[in-house]
C-alpha cells in the first residue's frame, strides 16, 4: 500500500509539474507575440505620439480602427 501512495504522489508531481510549464510557455507565448502585432492600439498610439509624420491621418485611423469615418464628437 506504501508503494502505491508513494508512485501515485510521484505521477501527481509529474503531471502538476507539466501542467504548469505548459502555462508558463503559453504565456510567453502569448506575451511575446501581442508585442509584435499591429493592432489598432499600436496604430492610435504612433498617431499621437508622431502627429508632425503624415503617415495617417485622422479619417485614415478612423477607417483602419473603425471600419468607417466617425462623426465628431464636439
Amino acid at each position: 500500500m506504501d508503494k502505491r501512495i508513494e508512485r501515485g504522489f510521484k505521477y501527481l508531481f509529474l503531471m502538476c509539474f507539466s501542467f504548469f510549464i505548459g502555462i508558463f510557455t503559453a504565456f510567453i507565448k502569448i506575451y511575446n507575440d501581442q508585442e509584435q502585432k499591429n493592432t489598432g492600439v499600436n496604430i492610435e498610439n504612433r498617431y499621437i505620439n508622431f502627429q508632425e509624420e503624415e503617415c495617417y491621418t485622422k479619417s485614415d485611423l478612423e477607417l483602419i480602427i473603425y471600419g468607417k469615418i466617425q462623426q465628431n464628437e464636439q
